[in-house]
């Protein structure tokens, strides 16, 4: 994401792992320079290819997306339910084993889900009496009672009891999906229940238990299964409205989960209702009504999101673009994505401040940009659709600008780019949203929505605290922009589709707000980069060398073809030599003078070469205009040895690297 100035260093990859989200921290170093389209002075000193430079951190924080994950909750015999994560290809020990049983269980004093279940947790190695016992008990109420051999064994429906338990004799298998999305991106949305099921799946009821199939969120969700088992006791608050079901469901020790079930057709959503337990709590209200009005809303507010896959594809051709023209894919050095417009903390501030837009475009490795635009997939979709097209991409690239500032501020001599600090600005409206229009929100999707954002950004946040090169000072810029934008421009979830008077109106009252904040974050750029020493410093001065150079160099071509081709233009070649290119190279001798570099700096060698040439211009101007005005041949001759003597030195350079 943020980057330092120029040679190599050794990547390190860094894995942590928030629930189900993974986070990647790469950092590396690189040995070559930006180059120059300069006269031939620096040409050929600053062929940023070629010189060994400066070490410099290249900051690229990939994100992926925080998902709740439910805690398993395990609990004696009797307790109300619990819910088992089922991850496929893993072993998961469904409850814990009963192991010792020291007198007889009166089981009559339980219901049959509960011997089931109770079953399933006795050891027959430490209660045999009891296991064969209850099995026979089992048996007898029409169960299908399997020996476990060396474990558990399990007890299952027969035909006739799942007749008894749900009208049928078999158990009800049927598709579901668990929620309504569309877009090209809507199957990296985040998940709007509590138990991390996105997409469509499965569902299977048998009078015992409810399992869930469906596929887990995030980037590569839709390669790995997730299945949620629910007993039966702990399900209630069943509601259903035409294909729709939902219910809540309550674990040991555990919080309150919720889910709403879209199902093929109505007869297959009241089939189900009807065989789930009825159980209503005290606290109980009607909220599958306001969960589906709020998903037709959504989707009816912003069918499509263009500007999300207008920027992943945007951001996607930038880097395919960027490695045609030299950059790595994996391995950055920095080089290119400088000449390309990262956000280079020396150059930035020495007037190239269009580098704060361009940088969010630039990324450093293919991984760098997949775990950005992971995470911008993920996110973007819901807050385009809660603020629509316009005020979204005006969020984006405004928060995206503030968190470069901020990056600069916090350290004027690195090098950044990436669009993690406009992600932020994003998860910061989205913040805003849930609590200034949390109302419109039905309680069973704000929860999972604002909990998954309020993960990622706490350890993507932590992990920058604990970890060398994450610039945490761009993510906390745009986090705080995207935030009290957010606030401003947040509209309530009506279902209007067109871009309204309301939305108008949030848009001129954000405006003046970003440009407050631009205006401050530039103000307080330019401040601190003064502060600019040693290496950063250096690369600074090289920069406005560069340039000026190149422009002095232009003018004073200018008057010596203008001097050869008319002798009494001579005077004016030496008014350019002593107005224009003295003062500039003197300058530039006096700015070289003040930088102090390490002594193992590798570029050190190329700071006393700068300084010897720039002394060394001053001395052969000055005595080039001061034999032209003399009409002295000495002089003049004597400057262009000098003038030649430079080159040389500078070819020679160029020759040991």
């Amino acid at each position: 994401m943020k980057a330092f100035y120029p040679a190599p260093r050794k990547s390190r990859w860094r894995f942590f792992l928030p629930s189900a989200s993974r986070t990647l921290i790469h950092e590396a170093r690189a040995s070559s320079t930006p180059k120059f389209s300069s006269s031939p002075l620096l040409q050929s000193i600053l062929d940023f290819r070629s010189l060994g430079g400066e070490p410099f951190t290249i900051i690229s924080d990939q994100r992926s997306v925080g998902h709740p994950r439910l805690r398993h909750a395990r609990r004696p015999s009797g307790d109300i339910g619990r819910v088992n994560l089922i991850a496929s290809k893993r072993p998961f020990v469904r409850c814990v084993r009963l192991l010792i049983v020291e007198n007889a269980i009166d089981y009559s004093k339980h219901t049959e889900p509960e011997l089931v279940e109770m079953f399933g947790r006795m050891d027959p190695r430490y209660a045999p009496d009891e296991c064969a016992r209850l099995g026979r008990l089992l048996a007898e109420r029409g169960y299908i009672v399997t020996d476990g051999g060396i474990g558990p064994g399990s007890a299952t429906p027969s035909p006739e009891k799942l007749q008894a338990l749900i009208g049928s004799d078999r158990p009800i298998e049927c598709k579901v999906a668990f929620g309504q999305t569309s877009g090209l991106f809507s199957w990296l949305e985040p998940a709007r229940n509590n138990f991390g099921l996105i997409g469509s799946g499965t569902f299977v009821a048998d009078g015992i238990h409810v399992q869930l199939s469906g596929r887990r969120p995030g980037l590569f969700g839709s390669l790995f299964q997730r299945k949620a088992e629910f007993v039966w006791r702990g399900i209630f608050d069943v509601e259903s409205e035409g294909k729709v079901v939902h219910f809540t469901y309550r674990a040991y020790l555990a919080p309150e989960g919720a889910v709403t079930l879209w199902f093929s057709d109505q007869a297959t959503a009241q089939r189900v209702a009807a065989v789930l337990p009825k159980e209503r709590t005290a606290k109980f209200q009607p909220q599958i009504q306001a969960r589906v009005q709020f998903e037709r809303d959504l989707i009816a507010q912003s069918r499509r999101t263009p500007v999300t896959v207008g920027l992943v594809a945007i951001n996607t051709l930038v880097f395919l673009v960027t490695v045609l023209a030299g950059a790595e894919w994996f391995v950055p050095r920095g080089a290119v994505q400088i000449a390309w417009g990262s956000n280079f903390g020396p150059f930035t501030t020495d007037g190239e401040w269009w580098r704060v837009l361009t940088s969010l475009f630039i990324h450093f490795g293919v991984i760098h940009l997949v775990f950005n635009m992971w995470a911008l997939a993920t996110f973007g979709p819901l807050a385009e659709r809660l603020y629509g097209s316009v005020n979204y991409l005006l969020i984006y690239l405004i928060t995206g600008v503030t968190g470069s500032f901020a990056s600069i501020s916090w350290r004027p001599d690195i090098n950044s780019a990436g669009a993690s600090g406009a992600i932020f600005g994003i998860l910061g409206a989205l913040l805003a949203a849930h609590l200034r229009t949390g109302e419109t929100f039905p309680s069973s999707v704000l929860r999972p929505l604002r909990n998954s954002t309020l993960v990622f950004v706490s350890f993507a946040l932590l992990n920058g605290l604990q970890t060398t090169g994450i610039d945490n000072a761009a993510h906390l810029g745009g986090l705080t922009a995207g935030f009290l934008m957010g606030l401003v421009v947040a509209r309530p979830i009506t279902g209007g589709g067109s871009y309204t008077r309301s939305d108008l109106r949030r848009l001129l009252q954000m405006l003046p707000l970003a440009a407050i904040f631009l205006a401050g974050a530039l103000w307080y750029a330019q401040r601190t980069s003064a502060s600019l020493v040693g290496e950063g410093l250096y690369w600074r001065t090289v920069h406005w060398l560069g340039i000026g150079e190149r422009a002095t160099n232009s003018r004073l071509n200018t008057a010596l073809a203008l001097a050869k081709a008319d002798k009494r233009n001579e005077l004016a070649l030496v008014d350019r030599l002593e107005s224009d290119a003295v003062p500039f190279w003197r300058e530039a001798s006096s700015r070289l003078s003040a930088i102090h570099l390490e002594p193992n700096s590798p570029n050190l060698v190329n700071l006393q070469l700068l300084h010897d040439v720039s002394e060394g211009r001053v001395y052969s101007y000055e005595l080039l205009a001061q034999g032209l005005q003399a009409k002295n041949a000495k002089d003049i001759t004597a400057a262009e040895l000098e003038l030649a003597r430079l080159n040389q030195l500078i070819k020679d350079r160029q020759r040991r690297l």
